[in-house]
């Protein structure tokens, strides 16, 4: 840990019994299992991205909330809630760019990230975030139902008993993307071109990009920036009842936002509202078929147990890897020091497995009680979208579950996607 940091945890054992469940497991850390050395855990180590879960264990109870020369991690509920709470923590654009975005440069995609509401400074993002918000509401959200609700019937129609087909490519991914074009009115023509951009865009804010993903990451924010200028543009001389125009009129008023701040953000709600609907379908839905009673359970009451089931994926394996936030002034987390301006960096999959929240953590159960994850985070940056993407999510659940009750994975073999960001696997092949 840093030097003068507590070393809170770091000298304790794991006991017999979890040692033992963990004896054949990978975790991303040096060391033996009767004593893992907690300093040399490393976010961006290959195995986080396949199985992080054996080292959120060892490091909220050895390590929970742990300095690595760059930032704090934090690995359980309670603290996380605290520092996303907390008035002390915020959001500081300056200190994310020194520490995390060196690698992104001058130019396009650097001011798309920094002018995304997610990395604006306090009252930047109240500004940004309360005129999408005003327009981002939940009646036009459950409007949406019917539509969605059709489109994924539509889609899985396509399905042959007995052949193998990639869930999430079936449904799982264009359904997120397509909600979001409807909201904004994208032309039908234009919709799979901004499917095909979000994945690339992406990949800009993950501290793990390499050159070839950024140039290409670059070339996806230049074509889809144009387009949504043009889109833009477009609107203003003809409004309409979408929340583009919306955006536009609102964006006319006392609280007026950039251009710029309007066509980062209107970009960035594909990213926001594709990965983490795309990825929970694909999480939980492994997860069930891995727990075949919890499969069996939903597909013998589909309506009445699809928002139950959504809920659980959210918590089980968050499609969301992590939150951020930065000091503000000299304070503590847990007992442990956190110094002005220092990033924290709550860990909200080893947060949803916090045995001291939620019983029974490391198992998938529809039916638990006083589920809350904090996979949305919390606080002044709480997800703006989570009530669309726990929709989108109970309803395609519910549909596979009633046309495809006797669903099986085809293979056990699962890649993951390669991203420190987001969280779930590259294809999920299927048969029933």
């Amino acid at each position: 840990m840093k030097a003068g940091k507590s070393a809170r945890g770091t000298d304790g054992l794991c006991s017999n019994k979890t040692l033992a469940r963990r004896s054949s497991m990978t975790v991303a850390l040096d060391g033996g299992p009767n004593q893992w050395d907690v300093s040399s855990f490393d976010f961006l180590h290959p195995q986080m991205r396949i199985d992080p879960f054996p080292t959120f264990e060892v490091m909220r109870e050895q390590s929970p909330v742990h300095w690595d020369g760059r930032a704090h991690w934090v690995f359980k509920y309670e603290d996380a809630r605290s520092v996303l709470l907390g008035e002390e923590f915020g959001r500081s654009a300056s200190t994310f760019q020194e520490q995390y975005f060196e690698s992104l440069g001058a130019g396009q995609p650097y001011e798309y990230v920094i002018k995304r509401m997610t990395y604006l400074d306090s009252g930047d993002h109240h500004r940004v975030r309360g005129l999408f918000a005003k327009t981002f509401t939940p009646k036009r959200i459950e409007a949406l139902r019917p539509f969605i609700a059709e489109m994924v019937d539509r889609l899985l129609e396509k399905a042959s008993p007995g052949e193998n087909f990639d869930l999430l490519e079936l449904v799982a991914h264009p359904v997120p993307s397509l909600v979001i074009c409807e909201l904004l009115g994208v032309p039908t023509e234009d919709r799979k071109l901004f499917d095909g951009w979000t994945q690339r865009i992406a990949h800009l804010v993950s501290p793990a990009i390499t050159e070839e993903q950024y140039a290409d990451a670059a070339d996806a924010l230049a074509d889809e920036w144009r387009l949504m200028e043009e889109l833009i543009t477009s609107r203003s001389n003809n409004l309409g009842d979408d929340l583009l125009s919306e955006l536009i009129l609102a964006s006319r008023g006392d609280d007026a936002i950039t251009h710029q701040e309007l066509v980062s953000n209107c970009i960035f709600l594909f990213s926001a509202g594709h990965q983490t609907t795309r990825d929970t379908v694909g999480n939980g839905v492994l997860a069930m078929m891995r727990e075949p009673s919890e499969w069996e359970a939903l597909a013998a009451n589909p309506q009445g147990l699809s928002v139950a089931a959504a809920e659980e994926s959210l918590r089980f394996d968050a499609p969301v890897v992590q939150s951020w936030e930065v000091a503000f002034e000299d304070t503590e987390i847990g007992g442990y020091p956190i110094a002005e301006g220092e990033a924290v960096f709550p860990l909200l999959g080893a947060c949803n497995h916090d045995p001291a929240r939620f019983d029974d953590p490391d198992n998938f159960r529809i039916t638990r009680a006083n589920n809350v994850p904090i996979t949305f985070s919390l606080g002044p940056h709480h997800c703006m979208g989570s009530a669309l993407a726990r929709m989108e999510v109970s309803i395609i659940l519910e549909a596979i579950a009633t046309k495809m009750p006797s669903m099986t994975l085809a293979t056990e073999q699962i890649n993951w996607r390669d991203t420190v960001v987001f969280r779930g696997p590259e294809s999920l092949e299927v048969m029933f």
